[in-house]
């Protein structure tokens, strides 16, 4: 092994305050970005209103910041919990159960209100994770299965919504395909608070259990011996990480990528415990996916970029070179 990168790794492996300070320098950069020139009217003299920075972009980068991190968060559980590296909130179906929900409310309750359509994506949600729970308990000791179960359901509800949006008029269907793609636009700061909360509570939790977390990521076997209760651990992980998503899906829809990508990055970036990582992914998704919702406003003329739309095309390519990597390296 080459003398210089091996004393890079170790570096890498002590000290994560480096990493810190520059994922904190982008995630300010990101938010200077969004606030002042993140939206359709970045080139015009509007841009510094108060009106536009307080009722529009403040929002959006509260949401942006909690959402991001949320997400990743829950992405860097699910992975170290199911032990496999593709497992996040979109592909294990929670989005999609979300999505399925408010499809239902907007068909068959037309003149519903927005809370209750909030309150239908969090309950599509609930009931998306009802069942993979249900199904996790059964085969858990196949964490392989469960992602294939997770693919599955997301399938299958996405096919039903696919028929539901057939019957919707110009206006549902446009807000049904934006609901589809995820979009930080227009927020409620009920909804922020909810989410803020549920955040806090997880992040919490899974910092205070972040040494039986890696000892889960070890398999069931290592836990045991550990005196670790692994199947009431895991439980518990998969019901906070799902409960954050599904607050996450209630704000913005279905962003994809967040949860999938973030973690990997970071440990690219830095190698490490549980109670190191975690907080270098919870700044590095709120960041990125501030970035991407700048990049969308900047990208907006006439009509609005959604942000799911931005996190697709640059999380797609990172996906694709993290495996092209982790390929090599396995060679």
């Amino acid at each position: 092994m080459n003398i210089n990168s091996k004393h890079s790794r170790e570096r890498r492996e002590s000290s994560p305050y480096f990493i810190y300070g520059l994922l904190v320098l982008f995630t300010l950069f990101s938010a200077w970005l969004l606030l002042f020139h993140g939206g359709p009217v970045s080139f015009n003299n509007n841009d510094y209103d108060p009106v536009i920075l307080w009722q529009i972009r403040y929002p959006k980068l509260i949401a942006s910041l909690l959402v991001g991190a949320s997400l990743s968060l829950s992405g860097y559980v699910f992975q170290s919990v199911l032990r496999n590296p593709m497992a996040d909130p979109y592909v294990l179906g929670v989005s999609s159960g979300s999505a399925l929900a408010v499809a239902a409310s907007l068909i068959f309750l037309p003149s519903i209100s927005v809370f209750k359509m909030e309150a239908a994506s969090f309950s599509g949600a609930l009931f998306a994770v009802f069942i993979l729970l249900l199904l996790f308990r059964l085969l858990v000791s196949n964490s392989l299965v469960i992602i294939l179960i997770g693919i599955g359901l997301s399938f299958f509800f996405s096919s039903i919504i696919t028929a539901l949006m057939s019957y919707m008029d110009g206006s549902k269907l446009v807000y049904m395909n934006s609901w589809l793609v995820g979009n930080v636009s227009q927020p409620d700061i009920p909804q922020l608070y909810f989410l803020g909360a549920i955040f806090l509570v997880v992040l919490v939790l899974v910092l205070l259990f972040s040494n039986v977390l890696d000892v889960i990521k070890f398999g069931e076997d290592l836990s045991v011996s550990s005196g670790v209760n692994h199947k009431f651990f895991s439980m518990l992980f998969i019901v906070s990480a799902s409960l954050v998503t599904a607050a996450s899906v209630t704000v913005c829809g279905t962003i994809g990528f967040v949860g999938l990508v973030v973690p990997h990055i970071v440990r690219l970036l830095f190698k490490g415990r549980s109670i190191h990582i975690i907080p270098l992914i919870t700044i590095m998704g709120a960041g990125f996916l501030t970035f991407c919702t700048a990049l969308a406003g900047l990208l907006s003329f006439t009509f609005e970029v959604p942000s799911g739309a931005v996190t697709s095309f640059i999380g797609a390519p990172v996906l694709l070179y993290l495996i092209y990597r982790r390929y090599k390296v396995m060679q």
